[in-house]
């Protein structure tokens, strides 16, 4: 799957249908299930800052031949029966914020007038504009689905807002959506399959409504507990507060800028495969290797040996969860540490040492941490700095991303901090940042992630990091830490 974003998403020109539920007026009903901490927290950015808080994601792919149009509609309305994600959502109703309910039984989907497009760059913008409009975090439902048809092929698009769906969901979502629409138009004699055969086939998703309500009665974890205690001393060296870039990015904290975005290929698969094998052999894995390399770049740079960040796990161990579509993951710190001599298997000993001491404390959860740290704890940025990886290789129903020009598309909104994500293909790696759009950050972000590529090639050469010959050959300029 190519992960990029909606600026830079490229299409080829069709018409376009959008798909959108369609319910009748009983249907909606109110919610006493609480929302999960990580949609509270998104719910309450949106609700401060207002202006670019519709912080969509989007799975795409295409299929050959003519769309049946009636397959289509019949295969979104299971699927959105299937996920109770999906029969969800949040309004703000007499100035307090409710979960809302659709009744399963009562979801059909409506096609729209056809919108034909003649350039790329018109099917983006429209996307970018609907997406944003429809999948917002304070409009229920948030989520919209759209299709761009062509003489010979056709791309189906599906939005959510992230309090819907996390980045391991839209591959589910892709795979399943795709799954039940082939079963759907298996039609023999002019009947096709049911919806207890598809649920049949593709098993039982699990409830994200639940994962919700059994978060919101976990006990309450005490401020001494030792995965409480290791958060206190991550975030009291970070000053109190979430971990930020290490360089300057030209916005305050807490006063977003519009955001700026890059999307390139960070190495091709042997220069991927030879790195990997550098970081097993030393100790290590090929996300703390690349973490590793991200701490030597900015130290090149800044001279800064220490690298604090975030990182986001999934929680999906139990089995329940393995097919479900919504927001399970959590999050875990991490802090790079570059040897004096700047030697990338000791640097890596120190990040990978981190990341298992980040392991243990999943059984913890964002909300008990900080609720068990209290005034320990506070929030300075809108955004954390963290870095992400997924090796979609590893997911299943994966195979022929490829083929089907899979895409993971994220919204354009706005930022106060940096923030990347790195995914691994046949092809490779891939790198998805996301910044505030100032000439600072532009500046600081361009030369982190092309120094971040010397790194990478010089280890697989050498390896080691000369930090010397690259600050050597690097351009300084306006280059301070935050």
């Amino acid at each position: 799957m190519h992960v990029t974003s909606i600026d830079r998403y490229m299409l080829e020109p069709g018409e376009i249908t959008e798909w959108s539920v369609s319910t009748g007026p009983d249907s909606v009903t109110q919610s006493p299930v609480p929302p999960s901490y990580n949609q509270q927290f998104h719910l309450d950015t949106a609700r401060t800052h207002g202006v670019g808080r519709s912080v969509w994601m989007a799975a795409a792919f295409d299929l050959p031949g003519k769309l049946d149009r009636m397959a289509l509609a019949t295969s979104l309305e299971y699927f959105v029966r299937r996920h109770d994600t999906l029969q969800t959502g949040f309004e703000v109703v007499d100035g307090a914020l409710r979960r809302f309910d659709l009744d399963p039984s009562d979801i059909e989907f409506v096609p729209s007038g056809p919108v034909h497009t003649t350039s790329s760059e018109e099917v983006r913008e429209h996307l970018r504009h609907r997406f944003t409009t429809v999948c917002d975090p304070l409009t229920f439902p948030a989520y919209l689905f759209a299709t761009i048809e062509r003489e010979s092929h056709y791309t189906v698009v599906s939005a959510f807002d992230h309090t819907l769906v996390d980045g391991y969901s839209l591959v589910i979502a892709l795979g399943e959506l795709r799954q039940i629409y082939e079963i759907l138009t298996r039609t023999v004699d002019g009947t096709g399959p049911t919806e207890d055969d598809v649920t049949q086939e593709l098993g039982d998703p699990g409830s994200f409504l639940r994962y919700c309500e059994l978060e919101s009665i976990a006990p309450v974890t005490a401020a001494d507990d030792p995965r409480v205690r290791e958060w206190a001393r991550f975030y009291e060296r970070c000053g109190g507060t979430a971990p930020s870039f290490p360089m300057a990015l030209g916005v305050e904290p807490g006063r977003p800028a519009p955001q700026g975005a890059d999307v390139r290929p960070l190495a091709d698969a042997a220069i991927t495969e030879k790195f990997e094998e550098i970081c097993l052999e030393s100790g290590g894995s090929l996300f703390t290797g690349l973490l590793t390399a991200m701490g030597s770049a900015v130290h090149s740079i800044t001279g800064t040996s220490r690298m604090p960040l975030q990182f986001p796990l999934h929680t999906r161990q139990d089995a329940q969860w393995a097919n479900a579509l919504g927001w399970l993951t959590t999050s875990a710190p991490l802090t790079v540490e570059i040897t004096p001599d700047g030697d990338f298997q000791s640097s890596l000993a120190h990040t990978h040492a981190s990341f298992r001491t980040a392991l243990t404390l999943k059984g913890v959860s964002m909300a008990q941490v900080r609720e068990a740290l209290g005034d320990g704890y506070r929030r300075t940025r809108t955004d954390v700095f963290m870095v992400s990886y997924i090796d979609y290789r590893r997911l299943p129903g994966t195979d022929d991303h490829d083929e089907l020009n899979a895409h993971h598309i994220s919204n354009v909104t706005v930022a106060d901090d940096a923030q990347f994500w790195i995914s691994r293909t046949n092809k490779g790696l891939a790198l998805r940042s996301r910044f505030p759009e100032t000439p600072t950050a532009r500046h600081s972000v361009s030369l982190f992630l092309d120094t971040l590529q010397k790194v990478l090639v010089d280890i697989c050469e050498y390896g080691v990091t000369p930090i010397a010959e690259l600050t050597s050959q690097l351009d300084l300029t306006t280059v301070r830490v935050n």
